[in-house]
């Protein structure tokens, strides 16, 4: 049997190291099919990956990227003037849930967002979208674009509004 290393697929039923395997669907040395035994070992957690730029504005970082859990923390959490991370806090903030001027993410909060749950304050795009202007499966806003448009002014397969125009009209 071949030594396996750290997160080479092996076969979980006896062993076998299957990193060279390319022209079988069994394992050689126990016969069973591949797809029932396949497995890799684990790796360790790693740390997550932590960057914040030596420029400054206003006291906060120009760059700040901080994915991945370290230093006691679940989740990176990145703030600066460009913030990227698991939660990103910043002018322009890119993450799973993101707080800025700008926030791109899963979720995201800002001016300006783009995102699955979206609420901005001036323009939202997303999934649910929520914002003066939205547009997205669900948009609620004062100009509301998309598949249910809620708002003064709505547009979409089910309009409900002051001013609906699409398929399904709801005048209120």
């Amino acid at each position: 049997m071949p030594t396996t290393t750290l997160n080479s697929p092996f076969c979980s039923n006896c062993g076998y190291d299957l990193t060279n395997l390319t022209n079988s669907s069994r394992c050689p040395e126990c016969g069973k099919p591949l797809i029932e035994i396949l497995a890799r070992r684990n790796t360790p957690i790693r740390g997550g990956k932590r960057y914040t730029s030596p420029t400054t504005f206003l006291g906060y970082p120009l760059v700040s990227i901080a994915l991945g859990p370290a230093e006691g923390e679940t989740r990176g959490h990145a703030k600066g003037i460009i913030a990227i991370g698991d939660i990103a806090t910043g002018a322009l903030a890119i993450g799973g849930i993101s707080r800025g001027i700008i926030a791109i993410g899963g979720i995201s909060v800002g001016l300006f967002t783009i995102g699955g749950c979206s609420i901005g304050l001036f323009c939202a795009v997303g999934g649910f979208a929520a914002g003066t202007i939205a547009l997205g499966g669900c948009a609620i806003g004062f100009l509301a674009l998309g598949g249910c448009a809620i708002g003064y002014h709505a547009i979409g397969g089910l309009a409900i509004g002051h001013h609906p125009l699409g398929g399904g009209t709801i005048r209120i």
